[in-house]
């Protein structure tokens, strides 16, 4: 069986992915069965072949995992991964002792051709950049999943929205602080002005003061102080591209002689975030402003193809900025 999983919604590609080798290991608790390849272009199909074509007598069942064969894998080991695939229909795609995940950190072409096979030969998952009420839904269905007596009061949920906008990554380490202190009654608003807004005041605003004001060595300093406390570097880089996104959208509208009103209606901002972004265009011109959210948007791009480890791409946004 193959299964294909890819989109722009990484953390939750990721989560399936988790959740596959969790069910997995539950039966081969040792693991022997297991093999996963995260794809550079030096990457060789044969090694991912070898493993597919040779049977492991102690675990009959087995998971082959293959992350970014079609983003970051050489042409021609593409082809040959393809043609050993098209040879192999029965053995592999049909074989149901096999359990055979690629996953994709973006959202391919389309027009690839190993890409083309997968998507109609597996059980595919695409995951879209979520938004609205399906964004809504799906934080609801992680409170449950975290705790399954948690809940959250409409007017919780907006604000949190307000807070945190809708990147995946920033609103699951808001939900995690939030669904730890409520301890199973529902999160309302009082919940969220204390611990969300205090984090986006107290802990990425300072960092961002701190840059702003060209002290890196305070800046790294705040940056570790993160890591220290158990933060999620890709929590932390998603509150990065937030925080300088809102920045960016703040000082483009103030430019045009917009009030904190106005550019309210406009972004959908929550007021908090708006008074906070004046605060800090003190520090940043617009230039400024569209030359480091260039920068971070390169590094977003290196991590999710591989090129560069998050704790580094952190510190290298640090210090080039």
């Amino acid at each position: 069986m193959v299964i294909f999983l890819y989109g722009e919604d990484t953390f939750r590609s990721r989560q399936k992915l988790k959740e596959i080798k969790q069910k997995y290991l539950a039966s081969d608790k040792s693991g022997s069965g297991l093999s996963s390849f995260d794809c550079e272009e030096k990457t060789q199909a044969s090694k991912i072949i070898n493993v597919l074509g040779t049977p492991n007598l102690l675990a009959p069942k087995r998971l082959v995992i293959v992350e970014n064969i079609i983003s970051n894998g050489a042409a021609e080991n593409q082809k040959e991964l393809l043609e050993f695939l098209k040879r192999n229909k029965e053995s592999v795609i049909a074989n149901s002792d096999l359990v055979l995940v690629f996953r994709e950190e973006n959202a391919p072409k389309k027009s690839n051709v190993l890409f083309k096979f997968l998507a109609e030969n597996s059980k595919k998952q695409e995951f879209e950049k979520l938004n609205g009420l399906k964004l809504e839904q799906w934080i609801v269905k992680r409170i449950k999943e975290k705790n399954k007596n948690g809940s959250i009061s409409k007017g919780a949920l907006s604000l949190l929205l307000a807070f945190a906008g809708n990147d995946i990554y920033v609103l699951d380490g808001e939900l995690e602080k939030l669904v730890n202190f409520s301890s199973g009654r529902m999160i309302g608003e009082k919940d969220v002005e204390m611990l969300v807004k205090a984090n986006i005041s107290s802990n990425i605003f300072l960092t961002i003061d701190a840059l702003g004001n060209k002290n890196k060595k305070e800046a790294l300093s705040l940056l570790y102080r993160h890591m220290e406390q158990g933060e999620d570097p890709f929590y932390i880089f998603s509150m990065f591209l937030y925080q300088f996104r809102n920045l960016l959208k703040v000082a483009d509208l103030k430019e045009r002689n917009m009030n904190e009103y106005e550019i309210g209606k406009i972004t959908k901002l929550h007021p908090f975030v708006i008074k906070k972004s004046f605060g800090q265009l003190r520090n940043f011109s617009l230039v400024d402003l569209t030359n480091i959210y260039k920068k971070l948007g390169d590094l977003d791009t290196e991590i999710k193809t591989g090129k560069i480890d998050i704790k580094l791409a952190l510190d290298k946004f640090i210090a080039e900025i």
